[in-house]
């Protein structure tokens, strides 16, 4: 009837392709793919620097498993730092060897850099938060500390960071040790040969721009918080240690146990006992020459479920040497439509959440940030909890293991990123192994996320296809996901308001017949590829004014808000379905609220319109068979330099149920009520 669909296509993609801007173009020079080789500085027209290429001493450790049981020296605190806007920390012969090298000098020596005498930044936390002159910041900051240690003989030491944002330089003693890129999951690096009889030194050069072929780019609907972000430690080992382990239910089995242990310094055929008390567990596994050993045993075993989320107590030893865990054991699979927990339909009740902290401004990063939003979702009378848009710290997910809160767990593939480049690829296979490695025995993770609102193209669908089969080569005991954004949808509910409105308009209303109710079908190929189909959609929010401005295109005198009205009346009778025979999870719905302000069913920016949204979407989701699940955007509202208005968002994404300090709004007592009324939908 109208050409409302291009016009919808069109808006959306201003947003899904944003990635593509030319201002890429000055990050250029920081693209390090593949080799780890870094030519620093950018100043090669510029006499007064030598870019130097520098090379790491030695590649990044395995990373090590549960590391906060083994023997840790926290880090954390306060960190020197150096802001360093024009990136000549490794260019400038004024800098010596460079800021990395933490140079001492004496009478008559001229070094200008020096850590003493400045400001300190904590670690961990973003730089953002803590210095406001640092808010908008992105760039480079050097940070260092000294610490004091006495290794023994026989033993090593690891340094271990949680995570930094986004690229890092890492120099222990002056000497760079460990380069990593990815600014949401950990990495580690041995110290042991190059640390020092008392007092050492650790310099951490963080960039937290991204490059054009990095996951996640510059251009995200989040601000990217830059520094130490999370914890980092250091773990003490013998020569022979665990590594790192993996123990589950087997795919398909609520009654036996697999996985694998793998030890470091191991000789072959090494004993390595395994102990589940709880479960009368008591068994001893020889590894190969790798240091390898696979655990294949039967268990008889109470199941971790969001109503009872059992943890066992395992222990892992080799010659005295003790690894504890708490682990829960339960299974996920998908029957049809159905998501089946320990054998058992179950539906999804949840939120979507950044990783803000509900205590105080910034990057979320301890075990009381976490314990904050598990009571909220208590509140909300969650079972599950969307952790976007990438992965976020260990205390979260520990505590909703604890808690009894199902996860779905991000990879920040993000919009349009450079799907065609295996730099780009390798990049998120490396990232995801470490998010996996770090949160493969979490009984909470059932759902490995490959990514959100991507464009669909050849490209996109050769990349995901690569992806899952990385991540299912290293576990397929959950299933996976995306969050799809489905512009053939979109159309369908364009084309019928725009039907509606343009027959109350016309003289000839009479001869007009209402449309058939729209089903918006979801079609994306990459639904064949995941086990879960995620949909983000934003009726009641972002469609009406581009609807409203095909209307006015095509001479229609009507208003936006005429437009809206209709929306959300009539979208009560559309129906969200696929082509897959999957189920499906609404990954992504919402409105913006600024709490407090308070108004009429029109009044867009108020509480009472984001209720009413929200009422809206749970009636129409009620239509929808495959629907078993829902993760409405978002928990809290967020930092978001996309967000221009200053009087409703001053660079906040107002569709937080919570402020940005924690005060709730209408929508969180209506969804919280919709939850409880409705636990098995």
């Amino acid at each position: 009837m109208l050409p409302i669909a291009v016009t919808l296509v069109s808006a959306v993609l201003l947003v899904a392709c944003a990635a593509e801007s030319p201002s890429y173009q000055s990050l250029a020079a920081n693209d390090l793919c593949p080799v780890e080789a870094v030519a620093d500085g950018g100043h090669e027209d510029n006499p007064l620097f030598t870019a130097r290429v520098k090379v790491p001493e030695q590649p990044l450790a395995p990373l090590l498993g549960n590391v906060r049981s083994r023997s840790v020296t926290s880090l954390n605190g306060q960190w020197n730092y150096i802001v360093d806007q024009l990136g000549v920390g490794d260019a400038s012969p004024l800098l010596r060897g460079g800021v990395g090298e933490d140079a001492s000098y004496g009478a008559g020596e001229l070094l200008e850099y020096s850590f003493a005498g400045g400001d300190t930044l904590q670690v961990p936390g973003d730089w953002n938060s803590q210095h406001a002159e640092l808010f908008w910041y992105r760039g480079i900051v050097w940070y260092q500390r000294d610490f004091d240690y006495q290794l023994d003989d026989g033993r090593r030491l690891f340094l271990y960071f949680g995570g930094a944002n986004f690229a890092k330089d890492v120099y222990v003693n002056g000497t760079l040790l460990a380069r990593h890129k990815g600014g949401f999951t950990p990495f580690n690096t041995e110290i042991t040969q190059y640390l020092r009889p008392g007092s050492n030194s650790v310099v951490v050069k963080v960039d937290s721009r991204s490059a054009p072929t990095e996951i996640p780019t510059e251009y995200n609907d989040w601000l990217n918080y830059g520094g130490i972000t999370r914890d980092v430690m250091l773990v003490e080992t013998p020569a022979t240690f665990l590594g790192n382990y993996k123990l589950q239910l087997a795919k398909g089995s609520r009654e036996r146990l697999q996985g694998w242990v793998q030890l470091q310094g191991a000789r072959a055929g090494q004993a390595v006992r395994l102990r589940i008390p709880g479960a009368d567990i008591d068994e001893t596994f020889r590894v190969d020459a790798r240091g390898r050993a696979t655990v294949r045993l039967d268990a008889s075993l109470k199941l971790w479920s969001p109503q009872e989320p059992h943890l066992y107590d395992v222990e892992w030893s080799i010659e005295g040497s003790v690894l504890k865990d708490h682990i829960g054991f339960r299974s996920i699979e998908t029957r049809g439509e159905d998501i089946l927990l320990n054998g058992e339909p179950v539906f999804l009740r949840g939120v979507s959440l950044h990783e803000e902290s509900l205590l105080r401004p910034g990057r979320a990063h301890s075990a009381a940030d976490a314990a904050a939003v598990i009571d909220r979702l208590k509140a909300l009378n969650a079972n599950f909890v969307r952790l976007a848009h990438y992965p976020h710290n260990e205390h979260m997910v520990r505590a909703a293991d604890r808690a009894g809160i199902l996860v779905w767990a991000e990879l920040p593939v993000y919009h349009n990123i450079t799907f065609d480049n295996p730099c780009t690829l390798g990049s998120a296979q490396k990232q995801y192994s470490e998010l996996i490695a770090r949160d493969q025995n979490r009984a909470a993770v059932i759902l490995w996320s490959l990514g959100n609102e991507t464009p669909e193209t050849e490209a996109r669908d050769a990349f995901f296809q690569s992806m899952a089969e990385h991540v299912r080569g290293q576990d397929d005991t959950r299933l996976l996901t995306a969050a799809l954004l489905g512009f053939g949808g979109m159309e369908a509910v364009g084309e019928y308001i725009g039907t509606l409105i343009a027959a109350e308009h016309s003289k000839l209303v009479a001869f007009f017949t209402d449309p058939e109710p729209v089903t918006m079908t979801i079609e994306d190929p990459l639904g064949e590829v995941v086990d879960v189909i995620g949909y983000n959609e934003y009726l009641g929010w972002y469609m009406s004014g581009m609807i409203t401005d095909a209307l006015v295109e095509r001479g229609l005198e009507v208003t936006e808000a005429q437009v809206r009205e209709r929306m959300l009346t009539e979208m009560v009778k559309f129906t969200i379905d696929t082509d897959f025979g999957k189920p499906l999870v609404i990954s992504e719905f919402g409105a913006g609220a600024k709490q407090g302000q308070r108004g009429g069913p029109l009044d867009v920016w108020s509480e009472d319109y984001q209720a009413r949204v929200y009422q809206q979407q749970l009636a129409m989701l009620e239509n929808s068979e495959a629907l078993r699940g829902i993760s409405p955007w978002i928990l809290k509202d967020f930092r978001a330099p996309y967000r221009l208005n200053t009087d409703k968002q001053h660079y906040w994404n107002r569709k937080g149920l919570l402020s940005e300090e924690g005060r709730e709004k209408l929508a969180f007592k209506l969804l919280s009520d919709y939850y409880a009324e409705h636990p098995g939908r």
